[in-house]
């Protein structure tokens, strides 16, 4: 009996062992033998493919060295109501826009990522966020909230604060203070010139 032995690599450090074994009688009608009644041995072929695993590594991957991003800070700054002054009276259930003139002091521009989001709890009605105004860094905006009062009477507020992407709450705190009065509101009266 004999065997062969053929390596080949394959996919890399893997190799391939195909052994072939043939049978005692390789050939035939070579040799003198039974009569043609007994029956002659015949060649006998066996293959074996056998893939060893590749070798592990001795150390460790060295890690990549994290991804370098732009980093910039982000700030903004209370300027002035621009509509709804602190204590404003307002009949239940009224529409309330309430705009604030606020100053872009950070380093970053707002983007459409960038949100004014409600804190804490609040009886005025409206939405949890909405995107802020795009701003450039150094730039101002208007920050506008559509609200409605409360049914009920009695005073109000609304808290708000920037959001970066990231979640961060950043900047000044503005709010809306109203207070909601049933009475029928007293219309200021409009000063005239004096006729000559």
């Amino acid at each position: 009996m004999r065997s062969v032995y053929n390596r080949a690599v394959m996919n890399g450090p893997a190799r391939l062992l195909l052994t072939v074994t043939f049978g005692s009688a390789l050939l035939t009608g070579c040799s003198v033998g039974p009569s043609p009644a007994t029956p002659q041995p015949t060649a006998a072929a066996t293959v074996v493919l056998q893939v060893e695993p590749a070798l592990a590594p001795t150390e460790a991957p060295i890690p990549l060295p994290p991804t370098s991003t732009a980093f910039c800070v982000n700030d903004a700054q209370f300027m002035e109501d621009l509509t709804l002054p602190d204590g404003t009276e307002v009949l239940p259930g009224a529409a309330l826009d309430k705009r604030w003139l606020v100053l872009n002091r950070g380093e970053c521009a707002w983007g459409p990522e960038h949100r004014l989001v409600q804190i804490g709890d609040s009886r005025i009605e409206g939405p949890g966020a909405l995107a802020l105004y795009p701003a450039v860094a150094g730039g101002q905006a208007v920050w506008q909230v559509q609200l409605t009062a409360p049914q009920e009477e009695g005073e109000f507020i609304s808290r708000w604060r920037a959001q970066a992407p990231d979640g961060t709450l950043f900047g000044d705190e503005v709010y809306v203070l109203v207070v909601v009065d049933a009475s029928p509101l007293t219309p200021t009266p409009i000063p005239t010139a004096a006729s000559p």
